[in-house]
């Protein structure tokens, strides 16, 4: 046991001679003291910050199709994998063009209203020709109407001027009567012709008033024919809104490509009895994905999530792919934090003729946002010492310990905030641009130890 302790004792000491002679500035040049630095200055820069994320590729459009309209399954036309064209508009060389068709269904009772109100149509139509005949009818009533009226006017003007005459003659017979010239029978006979003149007279007025009446009966009957024109016409409108509905309701017989892509998913076979999203089975009948170009969807946190701007770079690995990387930049972001995860949405868009990307795949991205000028220093002038981070400055020879607030680090520079202000322990100041830091091996020196430097 003596033995052992002894040699405890003898090992300690050999130890404790070893340090003494490594501790800096004791005896003979040490590595720290024979070690060249070099002086440099902070410096403004712009170090940006690279956000490294997990993301997933998506298509970038994926619908699901379902059935509008209850019915059977009557042909399936596609399957997965299957590439399908969306509609397009006109064009000068080319005609309107409707989505790739998927499947077809069988609806015959809605086939058959359809036929019903395609005839509904032709028999408005019909009736608004008959009413725009009778328009016609009224209008000739109607001018008949005023003719018969200036022929009855014209009656009565003969029939005026001739109760004037026999007026006239009735006074002069009856005169000459009074006065013997005539007999009483002559008299008798004018007066009868001047009452029969007045009775024609009558007649003309009378004539005159039931001609005037059926004028105005002519004309509303022609009102009532231009109004029923309008009502048959308006009918007609409803009738060919309803046809319209109809063939709009038909064409849903017809699932097709809501724009050109790939179908992804089929959940449909001939026979198959459907319904509406809702009203039963929900899944859909087929999907499909546009993949020409694709998403690429990154959650970035928080403490990131200011940092992002729209067209910021990106590159993205998809290991899938034996790590193949591909250039992007941010297309779009959420511009709010999902309230669960505390994540915003990034997403960054591929382009994919070639078909490598498929959606579903995993993929890291590198997304590089730019930050603010800001003062750094390289990298090597920076070290962390107990529990504070330091640099040396280089005064008369010496290295001079300053503790500094330190940002982010690239490798090569290192951002630097503030210093620690001079005679005041605890509190710091910005930095001027003039200080003088070494810059090498900096976690080989000390407060106060001496330094080779470059150039001085």
């Amino acid at each position: 046991m003596t033995t052992r302790v002894s040699g405890l004792l003898v090992a300690l000491l050999i130890a404790t001679g070893c340090n003494k002679s490594s501790t800096p500035g004791q005896g003979g040049n040490s590595p720290a003291q024979a070690a060249t630095f070099t002086v440099v200055r902070p410096q403004k820069k712009s170090l940006p910050k690279v956000i490294e994320q997990p993301g997933t590729i998506q298509a970038y459009e994926s619908a699901p199709l379902f059935a509008k309209l209850a019915g059977f399954v009557k042909t399936v036309r596609v399957d997965i994998g299957d590439a399908v064209e969306g509609p397009a508009p006109a064009s000068d060389s080319q005609p309107a063009r409707a989505g790739t068709v998927l499947a077809e269904l069988s609806i015959p009772e809605l086939v058959d209203e359809g036929r019903q109100k395609e005839a509904l149509v032709e028999q408005a139509k019909a009736e608004v020709e008959q009413a725009k005949k009778l328009v016609v009818v009224a209008d000739a009533n109607a001018v008949a109407a005023e003719a018969l009226i200036a022929e009855a006017k014209a009656a009565l003007e003969r029939a005026q001027a001739t109760y004037l005459r026999w007026e006239s003659e009735a006074k002069r017979v009856a005169e000459m009567v009074r006065t013997k010239v005539l007999d009483q029978q002559t008299g008798a006979e004018t007066e009868n012709q001047f009452r029969a003149a007045e009775a024609g007279r009558r007649e003309a007025q009378a004539r005159v008033t039931v001609a005037e009446k059926a004028a105005v009966k002519a004309k509303a009957e022609l009102g009532k024919a231009d109004e029923d024109v309008k009502a048959t016409a308006a009918k007609q409108k409803v009738a060919e809104a309803e046809a319209a509905r109809l063939r709009s309701l038909l064409d849903y017989r017809f699932i097709r490509a809501p724009f050109g892509g790939v179908v992804t998913k089929r959940n449909a076979d001939t026979g198959h009895f459907v319904q509406p999203a809702g009203a039963g089975k929900s899944e859909p009948l087929f999907t499909v994905a546009r993949l020409d170009t694709v998403r690429v969807a990154v959650d970035v946190p928080e403490a990131d999530a200011a940092l992002i701007k729209k067209a910021a770079k990106a590159v993205i690995r998809v290991p899938a792919l034996l790590g193949a990387e591909f250039a992007g930049e941010v297309a779009r972001t959420s511009e709010a934090l999902e309230p669960a995860s505390r994540t915003l949405r990034v997403e960054i868009d591929l382009p994919n003729t070639e078909k490598k990307l498929r959606a579903g795949m995993y993929a890291y991205v590198r997304i590089t946002a730019e930050m603010p000028e800001g003062w750094t220093l390289p990298a090597n002038a920076v070290v962390k010492q107990a529990d504070q981070t330091v640099c040396f400055l280089y005064r008369d020879g010496k290295a001079v310990r300053l503790p500094i607030q330190p940002g982010r680090t690239d490798g090569a520079i290192t951002e630097v905030f503030k210093k620690q202000k001079a005679g005041v322990l605890g509190a710091s100041e910005d930095w001027t641009g003039q200080e003088e830091v070494l810059s090498g091996a900096a976690a080989t020196l000390t407060d106060g130890q001496p330094v080779n430097v470059s150039g001085r």
